[in-house]
């Protein structure tokens, strides 16, 4: 396609955050997301939607967005309710909306979903506005509804082999930690780990839960004069100390 095209990017954020997290244990990968929808054209609009506030691990990966210059639009749920509303989809549907009306040179959309409530969407800017379509997602989750709609389906491709975590290195990592250091933490060994070893933080977050579950450390709380601390801890330290 030629280059004097213009394309917007549109990213579910939740869709992709927790499918890569919960079924492959894996980050994502954003420079993916803008190397493809460069492929159509120059990147005018780039956004991605989540409810930050639903979960601490999807506001910790925010930032990989931002190295990638992805606005991150935090869609925050109505918390007022009994039962908290999620608005990302309304908050993704009126940013495509509000961008093919204001944006009239804008000719891909490339929208980063699995979700089948964006059919519509999909559709009428396909067949109403004339608009080239991408759908991106990841294989098997994806609405069948999706591939009827768009112009075009791309399945990322998933390496969740990559750069596995070392059991036996990870437990000598934080056992030297705990000894060296007075405060560790759950979050800040997984950031330093990942960051030290050249690992996804997500699969490092895994492996260190499952150290956890399996009582090869622990987590208790440390009172400090700022505040209370859940640390972690080796047992027969925790126990020797207490």
């Amino acid at each position: 396609m030629a280059k004097e095209q213009k394309v917007a990017l549109f990213i579910d954020f939740e869709y992709l955050f927790f499918t890569l997290c919960n079924q492959y244990g894996v980050s994502p990968r954003p420079e993916e997301l803008i190397r493809i929808a460069s492929e159509y054209g120059e990147l005018k609009v780039a956004k991605a939607f989540a409810d930050l506030a639903s979960s601490e691990e999807l506001r910790r990966a925010a930032y990989l967005l931002r190295t990638q210059s992805i606005e991150m639009v935090d869609a925050a749920a109505d918390r007022t309710r009994e039962r908290a509303k999620n608005y990302t989809d309304f908050a993704m549907l009126d940013a495509i909306y509000g961008t093919y009306l204001d944006q009239e040179d804008i000719n891909t959309f490339v929208i980063v979903t699995g979700d089948g409530h964006f059919s519509s969407v999909v559709a009428r800017l396909r067949v109403r506005c004339k608009k080239n379509i991408v759908v991106v997602g990841l294989p098997h989750f994806i609405n069948r509804e999706l591939y009827q709609s768009a112009s075009e389906v791309r399945e990322l491709a998933v390496d969740a082999d990559a750069a596995p975590v070392d059991r036996d290195d990870l437990v000598a990592f934080v056992t030297n930690s705990i000894h060296t250091h007075p405060f560790v933490t759950f979050n800040k060994t997984v950031a330093i780990y990942s960051k030290v070893r050249q690992v996804d933080e997500v699969a490092v977050r895994k492996a260190l839960a499952t150290l956890i579950d399996e009582g090869i450390f622990i987590q208790v709380i440390e009172h400090t004069p700022q505040a209370d601390v859940r640390v972690l801890k080796i047992p027969t330290l925790a126990v020797a100390s207490s």
